[in-house]
């Protein structure tokens, strides 16, 4: 019993961490850039479903000023405005991101059949 009241409270942290790091990703404006579900675009990369750990050390990275490539520029404002333990809870919604959610997106912003010509 104590063992399943263990899971079911590391459950609801693990839910709240990965809310307030959907909030955080929309609260600075991450979107903005790499979509509305981390998807990347032609510029700027996917985040989605990426390690939790090269998310951190990323975000960390720029933050420090210890990443110096042709994105660092663009996000080391954004970083350091964020504390380590935001750091966290953003790579922790990252890395939690399914697929599934992006072909949902898909489906849902584009509909089969359309004279769009695709």
């Amino acid at each position: 019993m104590r063992r399943l009241c263990m899971l079911v409270v590391a459950g609801a942290l693990n839910i709240g961490f990965a809310a307030d790091g959907e909030e955080l990703y929309s609260k600075y404006g991450c979107y903005g850039c790499h979509g509305a579900k981390a998807q990347g675009s032609a510029s700027f990369p996917k985040l989605a479903n990426k390690p939790q750990s090269y998310l951190v050390k990323k975000l960390k990275g720029y933050k420090s000023g210890t990443i110096h490539s042709n994105r660092a520029d663009t996000m080391k404002p954004f970083a350091k405005k964020l504390s380590d333990k935001e750091i966290e809870e953003l790579a922790h919604y990252l890395s939690n991101i399914k697929e599934k959610d992006n072909e949902e997106r898909y489906y849902e912003e584009f509909e089969v059949g359309d004279s769009s010509g695709s």
